[in-house]
């Protein structure tokens, strides 16, 4: 348990077997689950095995989730998280200046809200940050939405829920603060964008990478095609589950 301003939220520590004496790479891991499911345990074989390939430190954040939290709040604890972990870096046996942030669907989201917070607060951003397909359009304006509302795994209907519980209010989702992609962007980490062809938050990825790009940050983006939403958290059942791993794990070890 580490002490945030909220008052304090669980990390699971994931270090590599036969580290030398020497700092490593981290990467702050935020799960995904609509704000609303998931914890570390569920990632656990996933923090595992980008720890073991990329030989990074993984710290994965068991953040407080809603109804009882709402998504600034979440927001400011993903923030408080990332700066505990970036001022004992050294106790941890991290290299502060090669931290990374990231995490999957509302993960995304969560990440993209840290890397903004540091902006605003006038703190470092992080050295790198990894958005698996991220949900970042609250109105689900694109679409994708629409054209994946069912039968691939997250709906439209299920957003929706899952909006329901993290917003104050329906109209929170027109909050600026939270439209990211009108915000400026500039200054921001370098950025890896995963998207899947068959997910309702498909387009919303790519537009990121694309609104990034015009705020001159560095996007790696890279498309599944053939894959679904989640598809990261069915790596032991499908193949492409295990190369992102893989892919991932190589952006954190070239920190």
């Amino acid at each position: 348990m580490i002490p945030i301003r909220s008052g304090e939220v669980l990390i699971r520590i994931y270090k590599p077997l036969g580290l030398d004496s020497g700092l490593r790479s981290g990467f702050v891991f935020y799960h995904g689950g609509g704000f609303v499911l998931g914890d570390v345990n569920q990632y656990d074989t996933i923090a595992q095995h980008i720890a073991a390939k990329s030989k990074s430190i993984v710290i994965s954040v068991d953040y407080k989730l809603a109804p009882d939290n709402k998504i600034k709040s979440i927001h400011r604890d993903g923030f408080d998280a990332y700066m505990w972990v970036r001022e004992n870096a050294k106790i941890l046996g991290i290299d502060r200046e090669r931290i990374a942030v990231g995490g999957d669907s509302a993960g995304g989201n969560l990440t993209l809200g840290v890397e903004l917070l540091c902006k605003e607060e006038g703190v470092c951003v992080p050295a790198y940050q990894i958005l698996i397909y991220p949900s970042i359009d609250l109105p689900m304006s694109f679409p994708s939405v629409n054209e994946f509302a069912s039968g691939y795994f997250l709906t439209k209907a299920g957003m929706a829920w899952f909006r329901s519980h993290y917003l104050e209010t329906p109209e929170q989702a027109s909050d600026p603060d939270l439209l990211f992609l009108e915000r400026d962007l500039s200054g921001l980490s370098p950025a890896f964008i995963v998207t899947a062809g068959f997910d309702p938050l498909r387009d919303e990825g790519k537009a990121l990478a694309d609104r990034l790009q015009d705020h001159d940050v560095h996007v790696s983006h890279v498309c599944y095609t053939d894959m679904i939403h989640g598809f990261l958290s069915f790596s032991g059942g499908i193949s492409a589950g295990m190369e992102l791993i893989e892919e991932i794990s190589q952006q954190l070890a070239n920190l």
